[in-house]
């Protein structure tokens, strides 16, 4: 007897064993990931962060080929012919004085074939020429050494593009975070409100089972439930939606299992991050890049003018050929000095332009810079109005509470009709959602505003 109810013990518990370790399992493979975990992911493994940094790896080796023209430009050259015949050809009979000709003519004959001599000479039938050569510029009117500038100049802009890109990726992820934690709250407030209504449904089915009210009354109750139910589903498939873009823009597998720990917390007055705007743009890198910008159009316009400038330089060569059936080596010397006179007056005309284009790029800049010192108060205002909203929100938040209790106290009572006590509960959860989604909109504009003024 003992015997059979320990088998029995064991049938029951074995399947619960299973289902508790299976809890366990699914349990430890959900990742936890707090907003800064997620910021750091993104860093790492965004693609448009990875993709700024191979454009500073592009400037910086595009930095260290433009040094190169700094050292001597070295070229080797060989060049090897074969011909059917001769290229040139001479012989006693190409001679036009006719007495020299006979003279050489008679002592050819008389001694040339057994000497083995030939009545003529021959070059360049076959052969080959190599060398090599070395230039080395002294001063090509400043065009180097500005090439060089606007190149440290590239460097520079892409770095700045780089923190751009990455600021960019860390605001984008709190979007993304605090939208998963919204439709979190949404749920959350959603669950409450069914668990409300089904005890309500129940008390409902019992006073139409009671004769104390009409089917109509359930059925209103049910039609509330069903709405909230499919609020639910849309509310789940948003979440699941929203994390797997998470998910791929921070690096992870689109199907991982994801939970968010961090909390909305305690909204700061915005008056403790605000700077003076002119500050804040100042120091932003887009004024940076403007800076570049206009340095930039400036040294274009000198490596214009390096154009018109003399260009010195010297060099050297060492070559070898056997084009005349011997073998010579040569090393040559130089030196050469160029004066592009006949390019002053095109160059003047250039200079004139990119002088516009030096002030076009100022123009540039200053318009630029006050539409980022608007943009910088038009963010913090908008701010500033999210902050004074959430404490509108939770005002209402209690206003609906206070008139939801109120109305379900009335309904039990007798006193309102059920229309009436499921309206107050809708008004609830709305106030719940609008406060949820003002203090959501609270921290997204606070990231914006921090990433404007480099925080």
């Amino acid at each position: 007897m003992k015997k059979t109810t320990k088998y029995k013990l064991i049938y029951i518990l074995t399947p619960l064993l299973f289902i508790v370790l299976n809890q366990i399992d699914v349990q430890a493979q959900v990742l936890k990931l707090s907003l800064d975990s997620c910021i750091q992911m993104a860093v790492r493994n965004n693609v448009k962060v990875k993709n700024a940094n191979l454009d500073i790896k592009s400037a910086e080796q595009e930095k260290n080929a433009v040094f190169t023209k700094y050292f001597p430009q070295i070229s080797g050259m060989a060049v090897g012919f074969y011909s059917d015949k001769p290229l040139i050809e001479y012989g006693i009979s190409d001679i036009g004085n006719a007495g020299i000709r006979d003279v050489l003519q008679s002592i050819y004959s008389k001694y040339g074939p057994s000497l083995g001599i030939s009545d003529h000479i021959s070059f360049l039938e076959k052969g080959m020429i190599t060398g090599i050569s070395a230039m080395q510029p002294l001063y090509m009117g400043g065009r180097i050494v500005i090439g060089n500038k606007l190149a440290e100049l590239g460097v520079d802009a892409s770095l700045y593009q780089a923190e751009i890109a990455k600021q960019e990726v860390m605001m984008q992820t709190e979007e993304l975070y605090w939208q998963i934690l919204s439709l979190e709250e949404k749920k959350n407030t959603v669950v409450n409100v069914l668990e409300l209504i089904e005890s309500l449904y129940k008390d409902v089915d019992c006073a139409v089972n009671a004769g104390l009210t009409t089917q109509n009354d359930l059925l209103r109750v049910n039609l509330k439930r069903n709405e909230m139910k499919s609020n639910l589903i849309r509310i789940e498939n948003g979440i699941c939606l929203s994390k797997m873009a998470l998910c791929q823009y921070i690096g992870l597998n689109r199907n991982d299992s994801i939970a968010i720990i961090d909390s909305v917390g305690m909204a700061e007055n915005p008056v403790v991050y605000h700077i003076d705007n002119k500050d804040a743009v100042a120091q932003r890198y887009e004024s940076k890049l403007l800076d570049l910008s206009v340095n930039a159009e400036k040294l274009k316009r000198r490596m214009i003018l390096g154009e018109a400038l003399p260009q010195i330089g010297f060099g050297g060569t060492y070559a070898y050929n056997n084009l005349m059936e011997k073998d010579y080596t040569n090393l040559i010397g130089f030196a050469s000095i160029q004066l592009p006179i006949s390019a002053w007056w095109e160059t003047s005309h250039k200079l004139k332009k990119h002088n516009y284009l030096v002030e076009k790029a100022q123009n540039t800049k200053n318009d630029l810079t006050e539409r980022l010192e608007l943009q910088t108060q038009q963010v913090y205002d908008e701010l500033d109005a999210a902050y004074r909203q959430i404490t509108l929100a939770e005002e209402a938040v209690e206003d609906a509470k206070k008139n939801q209790k109120l109305s379900n106290d009335y309904y039990h009572a007798g006193l309102v009709p059920l229309s009436e006590m499921l309206e107050s509960q809708t008004l609830y959860r709305q106030a719940i959602d609008q406060c949820s989604d003002a203090q959501i909109n609270y921290r997204i504009r606070l990231s914006h505003y921090k990433q404007l003024i480099g925080k």
